[in-house]
């Protein structure tokens, strides 16, 4: 219990407004496919609810990039529900729980594949927190900032997204959603066609080098403004006064008209 609430009335009022605020927003999901997520994984939630009143026509076919055991995913699938999902994922562990969660669910393909500008292997880099796992290195500030360190390597198969989609005869994304870890920008090199395909793009940027040489938020604005998607919203938990570290934000092929 934090005490000093009951000595600030206007500190005390913002603690319980954001409560509430959590539970309303969790409260949304009840009776989807994503009622049991938690608060942590639904930071997304209103960049997704304005795509779904923007898009037109709407959206029917969504990537998952970097789709862990799937809590995105079914996010997406509860704010549209009749979308298909193409998540991708590397790492056994990880797409095991993937697969277990969606077994069920019709419309949700799983592609065991890491994505890059080029095909072959690589080392994923596990760390001692495996969603934070990367094809890059961790640098310091993953260290200093999250307590992370590094765990054991796992050869994965790597292939460009573009050549992926004409093996297998997968339908072109309206939405793109990237976590990569900080590969984004690599993954989206082999992936051309797909990106001038979207219409709608949901990443996670950073704005310190976690993983050694990774692109930041600018580098990030940057790459997607020259394939004609640019910056459109900040996800829910982005600050206002305080120091920006990761955080969520949705890209547009339109330019705002505001």
């Amino acid at each position: 219990m934090n005490w000093r609430l009951f000595y600030s009335p206007l500190a005390l009022a913002e603690r319980i407004g954001r409560h509430a605020a959590g539970r309303r927003r969790l409260r949304r999901l009840r009776g989807t496919v994503a009622a049991d997520l938690r608060s942590a994984h639904i930071d997304t939630l209103e960049l997704l609810d304005l795509v779904r009143l923007e898009a037109s026509p709407p959206v029917a076919v969504i990537y998952d990039l970097g789709a862990n055991a799937g809590t995105w995913t079914a996010l997406a699938r509860a704010i549209f529900p009749a979308a298909q999902v193409h998540a991708f994922e590397p790492l056994p562990a990880h797409a095991e729980k993937f697969r277990q969660r969606f077994a069920s669910t019709p419309g949700v393909t799983l592609h065991e594949i890491a994505l890059g500008a080029k095909s072959g292997e690589a080392e994923m880099n596990v760390t001692s927190y495996s969603d934070a796992a990367s094809l890059l290195p961790l640098a310091k500030a993953s260290r200093d900032y999250f307590g992370l360190s590094q765990g054991p390597q796992v050869r994965v198969p790597v292939t460009r997204l573009d050549d992926w989609r004409t093996a297998h005869g997968i339908p072109a994304p309206d939405l793109l959603k990237l976590d990569l870890q900080g590969y984004e920008i690599e993954a989206l090199r082999g992936a051309p066609d797909t990106l001038r395909d979207a219409r709608f793009v949901v990443s996670e940027v950073s704005f310190a080098e976690f993983y050694v040489a990774q692109p930041l938020f600018t580098d990030v604005v940057k790459f997607l403004a020259e394939q004609g998607l640019f910056l459109h919203a900040l996800g829910y938990n982005t600050p206002a006064g305080a120091p920006l570290i990761q955080h969520d934000l949705l890209f547009s092929r339109r330019r705002s008209a505001l």
